[in-house]
């Protein structure tokens, strides 16, 4: 605890952002900290002590269109309103695409933000901003990954639980990197200024089922393959003996750190060889956080329900993980044209109606309705909070290639589960999606709700790599209307 003008205050390692304004000497960014009151603010808030003990977020990479999804608009033209019709909510009055049935019926338990909005117009900026609550610093295409970035919900959990004990990673994303199955790089995961070593544990991937698309949009049959663990592949004249002793040095040389350095890297090397060797040691336990991506034991009947294929699968480890303590896993959907098929994601410039109905709100209604009907059955939806997103919407009026263009200003985003409300609808756009007409979000403002729901100070600070006092949400504000 610290104490500022009198007031306690919980520590976040560093202030609650309108405290440490009122200390002298103190700028709002790249701030040094006092000696006294860097002893004093060591605490961490761990994420968790609010209603939603952990998250799980469904990121749609493409964007999602609004209007074929969770906000038809049933009254606009057709070359607006599209091909699909609209079927009526568990909540009266509010309708999603005719192609999502099963999420249709959980709209009495989630909130949902048809006001989503910010002006970065493009995939990786898009995914930067969303993820991070702050915009590239130049908008350009493929926004390269950057340690002067902010840091994501991910890599910002996984930094406020480093001191909860446990091998299974405060923070996942999976299946892959951001931008793999295309063989380019995108931000969004990342730690940013906080330094490399607070990134989530981010999956590797072995793809199944290969095909070469014929373009961008030959989308044939889901995403298929094995989640790995970087650095828990064993080879296999790699015995448990070997093992063991290997292990044993690992511990050693953690002990040295101070005499070999404290270098960014080998911090970084350390703390990740770390995770891989605590994942691998514990993975003669039914419950160890290795086993969490083995989903042999799992029942066969339940591997049907979530879908056999990538997202899916994905989703099923996401809830393992969260079940072994994980506070934050990413379920991301990743194009894979240049690594063996599935390309487009939700980026549909053309034949969008074909790709949505056939390719992506089937196993998107699937999917989210197991998780969430897993969840309630286990006990766990009441402390977990389950999210849909994209990094933006798709535009307004339908292109001449039977496609919705990029479309930032007006995207959507379903809540369903812990510190949210049941059955509430946030902000709206006008009849043709092209503009947010009540109560806009924003990406800083959805952040901060996020963590607010989370039990984190969205006003308090933490240190970057440099030591430097950073606010853990950009000036984002918390939509109270949102939280239960």
């Amino acid at each position: 605890m610290i104490r500022v003008l009198g007031q306690p205050q919980a520590a976040c390692d560093g202030l609650r952002r309108r405290e440490a304004l009122r200390i002298g000497g103190l700028s709002l960014l790249g701030m040094a900290l006092p000696e006294m009151l860097r002893a004093e603010a060591s605490l961490p808030l761990l994420p968790g002590k609010g209603k939603a003990k952990s998250v799980i977020l469904l990121y749609l990479f493409g964007g999602p269109a609004a209007q074929e999804t969770f906000d038809p608009k049933r009254d606009a033209p057709r070359e607006v309103r599209g091909a699909f019709g609209s079927i009526p909510t568990s909540l009266p009055g509010v309708h999603f695409c005719e192609h999502l049935p099963r999420m249709a019926k959980w709209m009495d338990r989630s909130t949902l933000i048809r006001s989503g909005t910010h002006d970065q117009n493009d995939h990786s900026a898009g995914m930067l901003y969303t993820m991070t609550g702050a915009p590239a610093d130049k908008l350009e295409s493929l926004v390269p990954v950057l340690n002067t970035q902010a840091p994501s919900m991910n890599a910002m959990v996984e930094h406020l639980a480093r001191g909860h004990r446990s091998t299974a990673p405060a923070s996942v994303w999976m299946p892959c990197a951001p931008g793999w199955g295309q063989k380019i790089a995108r931000p969004g995961p990342f730690a940013g200024w906080l330094g490399r070593k607070w990134d989530p544990l981010v999956t590797d991937l072995e793809l199944r089922d290969l095909y070469e698309p014929k373009n961008f949009y030959d989308v044939q049959r889901q995403a298929a393959g094995k989640i790995l663990v970087p650095g828990t592949q064993l080879p296999a004249e790699i015995t448990l003996d070997r093992f063991n002793t290997r292990r044993s040095l690992a511990e050693q040389l953690h002990t040295q750190t101070d005499r070999v350095g404290n270098s960014e890297a080998y911090t970084r090397f350390d703390a990740h060889q770390k995770r891989a060797l605590d994942i691998l040691a514990d993975n003669g336990s039914r419950d160890s956080a290795w086993r969490a991506f083995d989903l042999d034991d799992e029942r066969p009947a339940l591997r049907d329900r979530y879908g056999r294929y990538l997202f899916g699968e994905s989703a099923l480890i996401a809830r393992r993980l969260i079940e072994r303590g994980t506070r934050f896993v990413t379920v991301y959907w990743e194009s894979f044209d240049k690594t063996g098929g599935d390309p487009t994601a939700w980026d549909t410039h053309e034949d969008h109606f074909n790709i949505c109905k056939n390719h992506r709100l089937p196993p998107l209604d699937q999917t989210y309705a197991a998780l969430c009907e897993d969840l309630q059955a286990r006990g766990l939806l009441d402390e977990t909070l389950v999210i849909v997103m994209g990094e933006m919407g798709r535009s307004p009026k339908i292109n001449s290639r039977a496609g919705r263009d990029h479309w930032s200003y007006v995207h959507n985003i379903l809540l369903t589960g812990a510190g949210v409300k049941r059955g509430y609808v946030h902000g709206a756009s006008d009849k043709k999606a092209e503009r947010v007409t009540d109560k806009p979000v924003g990406p800083a403002d959805f952040i901060a709700t996020v963590y607010a729901a989370m039990g984190i100070d969205p006003e308090a600070f933490v240190e970057d790599a440099a030591g430097r006092l950073r606010p853990v949400t950009p000036e984002g504000s918390v939509v109270k209307e949102v939280l239960a």
